[in-house]
């Protein structure tokens, strides 16, 4: 008897989270209004999304165009555009027992792919989330020129995926890497005699667990220095709020050939290292060692 509960439980669930499905992609529903009160709920009423043009697909789901994203950062309240964003079904997902969502978004400069989905019992205390991006320079982002009151120029790639309560998606566990290339940072550290710090290639792996997101194994690249990251943030609802404790060192020279040890500075100079600490709105930089 309780094998069979279990499969009749199962089989319930499957046909409601089937039905919801179909009348979330389908049917003509304010696809726009949901979304965008779906946004609003997990990011605590800091990011409203508007869209001037929406149309309908039955295989290809929902498109809106030329839309709006409001974010509220801090003091601030930043916008960016978006050209178009399409939201289509995920099957496979929905035999695992979510309500799932593809979404693809083009933006001035580049693009992102997002696939949500959440429990039909349980909402977005159960889900899922995995976006990645591709071509997206990073210095047309108004809103992380807000969070880091700095410039930052580069081609941004990078994939991450959380799972578990989406409630607070600060609190949401997961992980992922940031790559950026052909880039810039504004680091701001006029005592340092260092303005801008240009790379070729710079890499940030990500693990996120209990509201902390912990960075081990980055590394900058350029041809005329090489460099190791390493800290953690405790991240807020109001980013700019979040804590920080990061760690680079930078050694002079271009970086070693693959599978080779990196060669020690040269004597006499130690190794560059710059500490950030304070807040991601207003972070703290010290350091101790010589320039490359």
């Amino acid at each position: 008897m309780k094998t069979r509960t279990k499969i009749m439980f199962g089989a319930g669930l499957l046909l409601y989270g089937l039905i919801l499905f179909v009348a979330l992609t389908f049917y003509r529903l304010p696809v726009e209004e949901i979304l965008s009160g779906a946004i609003n709920r997990m990011t605590h009423g800091k990011v409203f999304l508007t869209a001037e043009k929406r149309s309908f697909s039955l295989w290809k789901g929902h498109r809106l165009e030329r839309l709006t994203w409001t974010i509220y950062a801090g003091n601030s309240v930043v916008t960016e555009p978006m050209e178009s964003l399409t939201l289509s079904p995920n099957l496979f997902r929905l035999f695992q027992g979510y309500v799932p969502v593809n979404m693809k978004g083009v933006l001035p400069e580049g693009s992102f792919k997002l696939s949500v989905g959440v429990s039909p019992l349980r909402g977005l205390k159960k889900g899922y989330a995995t976006i990645e991006t591709e071509g997206i320079q990073i210095e047309t982002l108004s809103i992380l020129k807000s969070l880091a009151q700095r410039e930052i120029r580069g081609k941004l790639m990078g994939r991450f995926d959380f799972y578990g309560d989406l409630n607070d998606l600060a609190r949401a566990d997961g992980q992922g890497t940031v790559t950026v290339e052909d880039g810039a940072l504004d680091v701001k550290a006029d005592a340092l005699g260092l303005q801008t710090l240009p790379f070729q290639r710079l890499v940030i792996p990500l693990t996120f667990k209990n509201g902390v997101a912990d960075l081990r194994g980055g590394e900058i690249r350029s041809p005329l220095m090489t460099g190791d990251l390493e800290g953690q943030i405790s991240l807020h609802q109001d980013l700019e709020a979040s804590p920080l404790q990061l760690k680079a060192r930078i050694r002079p020279g271009p970086p070693p050939p693959e599978g080779q040890a990196v060669r020690s500075p040269v004597r006499g100079r130690r190794p560059l290292v710059i500490e950030l600490q304070g807040t991601l709105g207003s972070p703290l930089i010290s350091w101790t060692g010589d320039l490359p």
